[in-house]
C-alpha cells in the first residue's frame, strides 16, 4: 500500500512577473471555470449515461500592497516615463486665487524659499512667498490675502524632483510571465508556482487617501501556451513542491 501523505499548507513567498519582485502580495489565486455536458441515462434507473467537462476560462488574481508605478502600470495598462531631476525656467502657470496653480513637474521641497522664484508675465514684479503664495510639491498655493489676481499669468522658476511618472490606460494590456518562490510556512518547505502568460485586466479600484494601509487588486486570464507540446505538461501553470 502506497505510503499516505498529508501536507497542510499555509502560504506565503515572493511574486515575480517578467522577473520583477512585485513586493508585498497577498491573497494570490487562480479560478477555474468549467463546463459540464451531460448524456441523460434512457436505459433505465435515471441518472447520467456519459459526462464530460471542459475548462472554460483560467484566471489568476492577486492583491498587491507595493504602489510602485511599476505594479500600478501593470493594474492601470500604463507606462512609466522618466523624468530627470532638474530646473524650470519661466514656466507658466495660471493662477487660481485661493487655490492651486499647478506646474507642469515635481517641485523639489528641499529648499523651496532659494530655489522657487514667482514673476507677473513681464517680470517686472517678483511675488513674495508666505505673503502671495505657497509652495507645494504639485505647485503654488496662491493665497487670496495676497498680490497675485486671478487667472493671472505667471513665470515660475522653480528645481523640479527626479520622478518617475505613470501615463494611465494607455496601451492596450501585455501578457507577463508569473513566478511565485514561496513557502508553506506548515512545513517549512519551499514551494513555487510558474504560470506561463497571464494577461491582466485594468484593475477595478485604486484608493488614494485610506487611513489604513492600502491594496490594490489585479486579476487576469491565465492563457494556453502552446510553444509547451511535451505530453503531461501543462500550457497554463504548474506546481512543484519540495518532498523532503
Amino acid at each position: 500500500m502506497a505510503e499516505q501523505i498529508n501536507e497542510a499548507y499555509i502560504g506565503s513567498g515572493i511574486v515575480y512577473i517578467n522577473g520583477r519582485d512585485v513586493g508585498n502580495c497577498s491573497n494570490v489565486n487562480f479560478a477555474i471555470e468549467q463546463e459540464t455536458q451531460s448524456q441523460r441515462n434512457y436505459r433505465g434507473g435515471g441518472g447520467n449515461f456519459a459526462s464530460v467537462t471542459n475548462i472554460t476560462s483560467v484566471a489568476l488574481s492577486m492583491e498587491l500592497a507595493n504602489f510602485s508605478n511599476a505594479n500600478l502600470a501593470l493594474a492601470l495598462r500604463g507606462v512609466v516615463d522618466v523624468v530627470a531631476a532638474g530646473s524650470v525656467v519661466a514656466e507658466n502657470v495660471t493662477a487660481v486665487a485661493g487655490g492651486l496653480a499647478e506646474t507642469a513637474k515635481m517641485i523639489d521641497m528641499t529648499d523651496p524659499a532659494t530655489t522657487v522664484t514667482v514673476k507677473d508675465e513681464t517680470d517686472t514684479t517678483t511675488y513674495v512667498q508666505g505673503t502671495d503664495y505657497e509652495v507645494t510639491a504639485a505647485g503654488l498655493k496662491i493665497l487670496s490675502t495676497g498680490s497675485i489676481t486671478d487667472g493671472e499669468v505667471l513665470h515660475v522658476d522653480y528645481d523640479n524632483k527626479g520622478t518617475n511618472v505613470l501615463e494611465a490606460l494607455v496601451e492596450s494590456g501585455s501578457e507577463v510571465r508569473v513566478v511565485l518562490d514561496g513557502i508553506n510556512d506548515a512545513t517549512g518547505k519551499p514551494v513555487t508556482v510558474k504560470v506561463h502568460r497571464w494577461k491582466p485586466s485594468p484593475t477595478n479600484g485604486l484608493g488614494l487617501i485610506s487611513d489604513s494601509f492600502a491594496t490594490f487588486s489585479i486579476e487576469g486570464e491565465v492563457l494556453a501556451d502552446e510553444t509547451i507540446q511535451a505530453a503531461g505538461k501543462s500550457k497554463f501553470f504548474s506546481r512543484a513542491a519540495a518532498t523532503a
